[in-house]
């Protein structure tokens, strides 16, 4: 770890004034990061704001404890001594990948820092703080607080379990490792409740949003002899069932409750946005190499990106990409 936090170092020494955000659609692994990392600035004497593109989703929301995570919907809201912040950017390895807060933020910062673990560009991988090898970003978070010996109060440690909870399927994921656990282990001696957290990630969803599930998995294929389920999540399904769209995207994980399966595919779209692309796989299927030539970024078996195409050329596409594997 400390190989990787001597960048770390360095930008903290340069810098008085952060802004934090995170990927659009934010999840809890991302929003975990920032209520974590915004704590931690603080400790450490820094002037520091979260600002995201995207509202928290609803299950999310229990994490934002003392209400400090902003939505930007114009340059008001932002600093008027902008030019002397720094951006860090939290659980994606794409700058550009935090929505339109990127445009407002981009050409006025001093300079921007990634904190991530999904699999990319190397050049990414060589300016920032970036471990692939890791389970979630929170887990990154954790060691950083560990590592400058700052307090971990209930509040930061419920936000990082979460973000763990998330992003390794409830500990299930490939990585997994018994740090992973040792890390969630630390967090519940703080008071972190397992149950509740399960409860606001998993059992706290709209009607709606069982509707929506319906309906994507009324879209699915079954193709190469069962092992490749494909599914489709439109913003027709959103307007009939007047679920969210975030609400919809687990669903991606739905075919690994049958056997055999062992690659799931997700096109989807959201009322406005891009087209985008969420593929999981089972084994030794990569799907990483697929997403970054793309332009998008992830892990072996959990990765995605953004299309330019049309819905169905993107999604005939990334059928045939995945099929690909199979081969």
């Amino acid at each position: 770890m400390n190989k990787y936090l001597k960048k770390l170092d360095e930008f903290l020494n340069r810098n008085d004034k952060f802004i934090i955000s995170t990927h659009e659609s934010p999840d809890a692994d991302g929003l975990g990061c920032e209520i974590a990392f915004l704590d931690f600035l603080k400790q450490m004497g820094k002037k520091a704001m979260i600002l995201n593109s995207d509202p928290i989703p609803d299950i999310c929301r229990f994490l934002d404890i003392d209400e400090e995570i902003t939505i930007l919907e114009d340059e008001s809201q932002l600093p008027n001594d902008i030019e002397e912040y720094v951006l860090v950017v939290l659980d994606t390895n794409d700058y550009s990948n935090i929505g339109s807060i990127y445009q407002y933020l981009s050409d006025r910062v001093k300079e921007i820092f990634i904190i991530d673990h999904h699999k990319g560009d190397q050049s990414m991988i060589d300016m920032n703080l970036i471990m692939v090898e890791v389970s979630a970003t929170s887990e990154i978070i954790y060691s950083i607080i560990q590592y400058y010996n700052k307090e971990l109060n209930f509040k930061t440690a419920q936000a990082l379990y979460t973000g763990l909870v998330f992003d390794t399927g409830s500990f299930r994921y490939p990585k997994t490792t018994s740090k992973t656990l040792q890390i969630a282990s630390h967090l519940v001696n703080i008071g972190v409740e397992p149950s509740k957290i399960y409860e606001h990630l998993y059992e706290s969803n709209e009607l709606s949003s069982l509707q929506l599930r319906g309906k994507i998995l009324a879209s699915m294929e079954v193709l190469e002899d069962g092992k490749m389920i494909t599914m489709k999540l439109t913003p027709e399904m959103l307007k009939e069932t007047k679920a969210s769209f975030a609400e919809g995207e687990s669903t991606i994980n739905a075919p690994f409750t049958v056997k055999g399966v062992t690659a799931s595919l997700l096109v989807k779209q959201d009322l406005s946005g891009p087209v985008k692309v969420s593929m999981r796989t089972k084994g030794n299927l990569d799907v990483s190499e697929i997403s970054i030539k793309n332009g998008g970024g992830g892990h072996k078996n959990a990765a995605g990106y953004k299309s330019k195409l049309t819905f169905d050329e993107t999604y005939t596409k990334a059928v045939e990409d995945l099929k690909n594997l199979f081969k």
